[in-house]
């Protein structure tokens, strides 16, 4: 069931990649933990993916994502190795388990937060729980806003009176019952 998370001010590493997500993923991480080593970084927390592009609107080889891992305050990027801020949002998110689940769990998360009242305000972000070599389980995050509901307009005095206007007049049931005796009668 998914739920409100608020998903935390962090400073990220990252790396930008365009293709399909199931390739850009493994590459864009090959890339960066490469990087990380090298300089001797540890990351400050679990490596996460931002996800610019709808998958069922956007060509494979046209999607836009970024891999990042959480690093200290003092890291600098270098070549295709950015470094940058990611501000605090607050956001719906489900957790999944496995390949086959993510694009039900991406529909259960914005269903629900439809259903609750808010619309996406951003990015879907994926926090990868699993270690490398393990089953994929992740927990995807996605910014919310609260839908502003606007007061109903109420009717003015001229599209009242038109409504009252346009109602069938009744008929008295005294009436009515007359009419449908003289036709039995006939």
């Amino acid at each position: 069931m998914p739920e409100i998370k608020r998903f935390p001010k962090m400073r990220v590493a990252y790396v930008t990649m365009i293709g399909p997500y199931g390739e850009s993923v493994q590459q864009g991480f090959n890339q960066l933990f490469a990087w990380l080593g090298a300089n001797n970084l540890q990351p400050m927390g679990a490596s996460f993916g931002i996800f610019h592009d709808d998958p069922a609107k956007v060509a494979p080889d046209k999607l836009r994502s970024e891999l990042c891992v959480p690093v200290a305050p003092e890291v600098q990027g270098a070549g295709e190795i950015q470094v940058k801020e990611i501000d605090a949002f607050e956001a719906a998110t489900i957790v999944y388990q496995g390949e086959a689940n993510i694009t039900r769990a991406y529909n259960e998360v914005y269903d629900w937060l439809r259903a609750q009242g808010y619309r996406d305000a951003g990015a879907p972000i994926e926090v990868y729980l699993s270690m490398p070599g393990e089953e994929l389980r992740a927990e995807v995050y996605v910014p919310i806003e609260k839908l502003e509901l606007l007061p109903a307009p109420k009717p003015t005095a001229k599209k009242a009176a038109r409504k009252v206007a346009k109602r069938p007049a009744k008929k008295p049931v005294k009436q009515a019952a007359k009419k449908k005796a003289t036709k039995r009668a006939k």
